[in-house]
């Protein structure tokens, strides 16, 4: 068994930082996506969409890696993506961090009376 966690560990460092596409993005994402051996698991867990601008949005997803001598590890994929339809397809920088989950707890106010 490959140690897939180990191999994304290796392409980020610390934490990477580039354009969108470049050799590090594209390895990325083709062992999240494409690059298939026996022994792990990949599940995209989080996906949030936020409105940038005229130009840019941004798009993070958060993928969690499981492996069969349990270890698990998640990955957090930011992009800034074209707000256009003519710009489809043009991406433009990606960061990617290994991320730990954690329980939060808010409040949120909704409408009705406090008292």
């Amino acid at each position: 068994m490959e140690n897939v966690i180990e191999m994304l560990r290796k392409l980020i460092g610390e934490g990477y930082e580039g354009e969108a596409w470049d050799e590090t993005h594209e390895s990325v994402d083709n062992v999240l996506d494409d690059y298939k051996p026996e022994g792990y698991a990949v599940e995209n867990v989080d996906s949030t969409f936020e409105d940038g601008g005229r130009w840019t949005n941004y798009k993070t997803d958060v993928y969690k890696v499981m492996q069969d001598d349990g270890k698990v590890a998640y990955f957090q994929i930011g992009r800034e993506v074209p707000a256009t339809e003519m710009q489809d397809g043009m991406d433009f920088s990606v960061t990617i961090d290994e991320v730990a989950p954690k329980e939060v707890v808010r409040i949120e106010y909704v409408y009705g009376r406090s008292a």
